[in-house]
């Protein structure tokens, strides 16, 4: 396997937040509208599903939990909380119940065919969290996904694998991805459970749940417990320590090692776990993708991004990108940093509305060695977030603003998404790691939130003169429509870029005239080609007005 190592250089900018919002959006320690308890020591997930926003809140170390000190068996585990508007509050969805502590997997799948390979007459669009439960009196550890029924607003249990009570890393339940097999043309469902291995289920719309699991994973046991899955190119990959594995698609998949970090680390600590965060990224040299990731091998690690871009079927050329240790050794300047942690989930994609960049998110944690800064067990007592562009510049920004000593602290941010309700542009973030420490409702979730100035109006053009509405249907195929609201007569622009920001189509180029409005994209570029499945975005301009908004095409 060839390895070239390529140094970018990394320029860090702190540019100013214009006119930027920060708002504590949940609080834990409280009660929802239902009398229902919210507390937890993290927020592993959130992200929109259907309009509304969910997130995952797990107890870990919490002394709500019975198993920390709490006295009451019914409160402490975890749980999936929801968020029907940007001005109402969190509210319990989801109570996982007994020995139930962390809600590892959060996500929304969307299905387009059945467990035979036919296509459904309307894609579902399901709701999954995943968790494991030891039983201590039993012995025994089960790890379950739940899938949501929006229509009754409750949830199905699914067991994906049973076993006895080993090591918390064997049944850790990370990430899933609905992948399509490019041999059969079969819909699969890949699901990780620690170190058990990758698991498959297939959409049967005529049982509980709506899924069927193997029994047997399509590869495992793994050495170390998969963190992350991905899709890069048309193919599925997973990571376990310091392997990348490929999918091998057929009737009998199987999958191979086609890169690996043993030469820069012998050692994998399987609770730090080696590649993290593992995802795709548009390629700097060429039309397909990269995988990008954070190396974190053990208790020394520094938070190392590679990206690999593909060189051939089975070979990437390992590109290094940055030292996050470094990074925030510049931003918290005379403080030593032993380690970096980050990367929970995904490297998330967004347009910042500010200077319109493509930009991924990656969030961490960092051990402090001076203490010089607000610290909480010796981890920086902020929220830092990581900000890549697509040229591989790296930018630091901290959660609610630089952190005083007095403080609660954020120590680390999780997870991230954008607003999903149409009357606000804002992003969410939560987050806290306990790192093994006692840690009581220490859970977060922040927003910022961007106001006029920040998307670019001024007084003559604002947008109140111009509002743009989320896509209908989306995902879609093989059209959808783009309705918009102009409030007086405004040159309107309406543009279609693919996910590396090349034009696609434009839809609209003239003057509007005051009223309601709807444009129909129907899947084909200038040339009338149907362009493939994927993520697209829609640009609308109207005089100093722009605004990016994200859809999904299906084949």
């Amino acid at each position: 396997m060839r390895i070239v190592l390529i140094y970018v250089l990394v320029v860090i900018s702190f540019s100013c937040l214009y006119a930027q919002e920060w708002e504590e959006s949940f609080i834990a320690g409280n009660f929802d509208v239902n009398g229902e308890f919210m507390g937890g020591s993290e927020v592993l997930h959130i992200l929109p599903h259907k309009n509304k926003l969910f997130a995952s809140v797990g107890y870990w170390q919490d002394e709500n939990n019975i198993w920390y000190g709490g006295s009451d068996l019914n409160i402490g585990w975890s749980q999936i909380i929801c968020l029907d508007s940007e001005i109402d509050s969190w509210k319990v969805d989801l109570d996982m119940g007994y020995n139930y502590l962390r809600p590892e997997i959060l996500k929304q799948v969307i299905f387009t065919k059945d467990h035979n390979g036919t296509s459904l007459d309307v894609p579902d669009t399901l709701l999954i969290a995943g968790a494991y439960s030891p039983n201590y009196i039993t012995g025994i550890v089960s790890a379950d996904i739940f899938i949501r029924d929006d229509e009754a607003g409750s949830w199905s249990q699914i067991l994906v694998y049973g076993g006895n009570i080993s090591s918390d890393e064997s049944y850790s339940m990370r990430d899933i991805e609905i992948y399509t097999d490019q041999v059969t043309g079969i819909e699969n469902l890949i699901i990780s459970v620690g170190t058990q291995g990758i698991f498959s289920g297939k959409y049967n719309p005529d049982i509980d749940g709506k899924i069927e699991i193997g029994s047997v994973p399509e590869v495992g046991p793994l050495g170390v417990r998969s963190l992350g899955i991905t899709i890069a190119n048309n193919f599925l990959y997973f990571s376990s320590g310091s392997k990348l594995f490929k999918r091998d698609d057929g009737l009998n998949p199987s999958y191979e090692v086609v890169h690996n970090f043993n030469d820069l680390s012998s050692y994998i600590n399987p609770a730090v776990g080696g590649i993290r965060g593992l995802s795709a990224v548009s390629n700097p040299s060429g039309s397909d993708e990269s995988l990008i990731l954070m190396w974190c091998p053990n208790g020394q690690s520094k938070g190392t991004i590679f990206r690999l871009d593909p060189n051939g079927p089975e070979e990437f050329d390992r590109v290094y990108e940055t030292k996050i240790s470094l990074l925030v050794e510049d931003y918290l300047p005379g403080e030593t940093i032993n380690y970096i942690l980050g990367a929970y989930n995904e490297f998330y994609l967004f347009t910042d509305p500010v200077t319109d960049m493509d930009l991924t998110v990656i969030g961490i944690e960092s051990l402090l060695q001076e203490n010089i800064y607000p610290s909480w067990n010796s981890f920086y007592a902020g929220g830092i977030i990581i900000l890549r562009d697509n040229n591989g510049e790296y930018e630091l920004q901290e959660i609610n603003g630089e952190i005083d000593f007095d403080d609660n602290p954020l120590v680390s941010v999780r997870c991230f998404t954008e607003s999903p309700f149409e009357n606000e542009s804002a992003m969410y973030f939560g987050g806290f790691d306990p790192n093994g420490h006692t840690s009581t409702n220490n859970a977060w979730i922040y927003k910022r939130i961007w106001n006029t100035l920040d998307t670019g109006t001024n007084s003559s053009q604002t947008a109140i003169d111009f509002m743009v509405h989320d896509n209908h249907p989306n995902p879609f195929n093989p059209s959808t429509n783009i309705p918009y609201t102009v409030f007086k007569e405004n040159f309107i622009s309406i543009t279609i870029y693919d996910l590396n920001g090349i034009k696609i189509k434009s839809l609209i180029n003239k003057y509007s005239h005051a009223g309601n409005h709807i444009v129909k994209w129907n899947g084909k570029d200038e040339k009338g080609i149907f362009v493939s499945a994927g993520v697209y975005f829609y640009c609308i301009e109207a005089g100093n007005f722009r605004q990016t908004k994200k859809m999904i095409l299906l084949k």
